[in-house]
């Protein structure tokens, strides 16, 4: 019998729908008949580290991570950090008010919007701002709130506004009566990119990690072969898929939240089951463009999409 491989995936947040095709593919033994055992690490109380750094780190093989975390490591020059499968296809993310139907308010109005202190972020949002008319000069940035406290911040008023995942913070404030005026980002001229993917550190030889050991190409293929079925199942069976995450959910949450969240979410996996976790030059390439063209990349090392991303470790089933 071949030995079992470990594979260390760091989450880029406590389990949520996000991740609901890793834990059906745990719990329905794919990656084991792929002799793969996978350790699921959640972020520390605080995210005092980002998944992506603990992939730099050795301590996960693979994060869950945006893009952008991609262009950050490979301009630095850190870590070769390349995505091998896109969770979501289309962005399911929004700037939220429970205020202002106005996004240039945020900019005019002396505001507080709520960081997560990404990367792009708050130039992301004054982009937004002043494509719909604002200046952006009255916006206030809020850096010293918990990430995982902002959007509560929003509904009790102590913020303005923050950036949210529709499938979750989205379908919880529909649950609670609680009205919000959302802001995509592609309604104002922002071609965001893949968010969130997972990621590797295509630069490393893959024998120095603190735990599980080295990890091949042929485990990767095995890995990606796995969470595609996963994902899959939780499409055509979105009902038990919130069955599998009610189980996993830190805090718990409602079965009929998880299966409201599973089948607002499923959407934004893939438009047919064919493209899941595939990855495009072009949008990709559009996404870079953008931040080129506001300065926000850097000019020591020009990133390419080539760079981001492959599919190199996608196989027939």
């Amino acid at each position: 019998m071949s030995e079992t491989k470990t594979i260390n995936l760091a989450l880029d947040w406590t389990p949520n729908t996000i991740h609901t095709g890793l834990f059906i593919a745990v719990e329905k033994s794919y990656y084991q008949s792929q002799g793969i055992t996978l350790n699921l690490l959640s972020p520390d109380a605080t995210y005092s580290t980002t998944a992506a750094k603990r992939v730099q780190t050795g301590e996960a093989h693979l994060a869950i991570c945006p893009s952008e975390s991609c262009i950050a490591y490979q301009e630095s020059g850190k870590m070769n950090l390349k995505a091998i499968y896109a969770i979501l296809q289309k962005d399911a993310s929004a700037i939220v008010t429970t205020k202002y139907s106005k996004l240039a308010d945020l900019g005019d109005k002396k505001l507080v919007y709520g960081s997560y202190n990404a990367r792009y972020e708050d130039d992301i949002i004054r982009s937004m701002i002043t494509t719909d008319g604002g200046t952006g000069q009255g916006l206030q940035i809020e850096k010293s709130t918990g990430k995982f406290s902002l959007f509560d911040a929003v509904k009790e008023g102590k913020i303005d506004a923050t950036w949210i995942f529709l499938p979750w913070e989205g379908v919880e404030a529909s649950i609670d009566g609680v009205q919000l005026h959302e802001f995509r980002t592609e309604d104002y001229g922002v071609p965001y990119g893949y968010s969130p993917v997972i990621a590797y550190n295509a630069s490393s030889s893959a024998g120095s990690f603190t735990g599980g050991g080295e990890i091949t190409s042929q485990d990767l293929k095995k890995f990606v072969l796995a969470t595609r079925k996963g994902y899959q199942y939780a499409m055509e069976h979105p009902d038990e898929a919130a069955e599998i995450m009610a189980k996993h959910c830190q805090p718990g949450r409602s079965l009929d939240f998880l299966k409201k969240s599973q089948n607002t979410i499923n959407k934004f996996y893939c438009e047919n089951t064919k493209s899941l976790g595939l990855m495009e030059d072009d949008k990709f390439g559009k996404w870079l463009r953008w931040l080129n063209e506001k300065g926000l990349t850097t000019t020591e090392k020009k990133v390419e999409a080539k760079d981001l991303y492959t599919n190199d470790f996608f196989v027939e089933n």
